[in-house]
């Protein structure tokens, strides 16, 4: 089963980009997320050249967008539901119309816009990190840091671990789909009260077990040992990684004059 955040075997440039710089453009979209946003055209604009970018890098990557179809409907309601509930619920600015009693505000329109976009940008980089950096050539790049190997396994168990979580839960509403325990068929009521207790419990014993076996397996091979492992994917910094660095400066640079109004002067 494919899954949203699951490493996708490939030979796109994204594949082969080195760890470290993919690591580094994750946090300089999280950068951009958080700056403080005023609603004017330069902070859409700013976002909007950003949330292009890193289309730009699902498009060379490769990824079959098919994987993610299940993210995209959380966002899509998620996003509904901010902007409608901003542009009812804000309190200052002018009104675009009205539905029945409840005013319908520009500002509050705008600042769900604006929320929903800031959202979509920082869920678009974790999936293309995700899929083309395998795990291997994640580790190695960062104990080469100087990073320790506790706090990097822990990195890399949360990242994995969370496909494993999504195969085991569809694998459990399978098999109780088959004992004639349908949760998918239940009304909504009746699936908040107690259609879930028979595929939460046993996720949850699986996953006490699957750390076990990986504590194990963890010490079978060394984990924490004084010297270090000898890298199972070594990697190396290159024209490649230059110049998608040099690209993330050049974005850098265009965010920050959309940002200031200084493109649409």
């Amino acid at each position: 089963m494919n899954t949203p955040f699951e490493y996708q075997d490939g030979e796109s440039f994204l594949h082969r980009l080195h760890p470290n710089v993919k690591l580094a453009w994750v946090l300089l979209t999280l950068l951009v997320v958080l700056a403080p946003y005023g609603l004017n055209a330069g902070s859409f604009l700013g976002l909007a050249l950003w949330l292009a970018f890193d289309l730009a890098c699902w498009l060379a990557a490769g990824l079959d967008f098919r994987r993610f179809w299940g993210l995209f409907r959380i966002l899509l309601f998620t996003f509904a539901f901010l902007v409608v509930s901003q542009a009812l619920l804000y309190a200052t600015g002018p009104d675009l119309f009205r539905i029945g009693p409840l005013p319908v505000k520009r500002d509050g329109l705008a600042f769900g816009l604006l929320l929903s976009l800031r959202i979509l940008v920082a869920m678009s980089v974790m999936p293309v990190f995700i899929s083309t950096t395998s795990p291997g050539k994640l580790m190695a790049a960062l104990l080469r840091l100087g990073i320790p190997a506790t706090p990097v396994l822990m990195f890399l168990s949360a990242l994995t671990f969370t496909s494993t979580v999504f195969e085991m839960w569809q694998s459990i509403v399978d098999a109780q789909r088959l004992r004639g325990f349908d949760v998918n068929a239940m009304p909504l009521w009746q699936r908040a009260r107690k259609g879930y207790i028979p595929i939460v419990v046993p996720l949850v014993l699986m996953l006490f077990r699957k750390g076990n076996d990986l504590d194990i397996a963890l010490g079978t091979k060394g984990i924490g040992a004084v010297r270090r492992p000898t890298d199972l994917e070594p990697v190396s910094f290159g024209l490649g990684e230059a110049g998608f660095s040099l690209a993330l400066l050049v974005m850098c640079l265009v965010f920050v004059a959309a940002f200031s109004g200084r493109l649409l002067s």
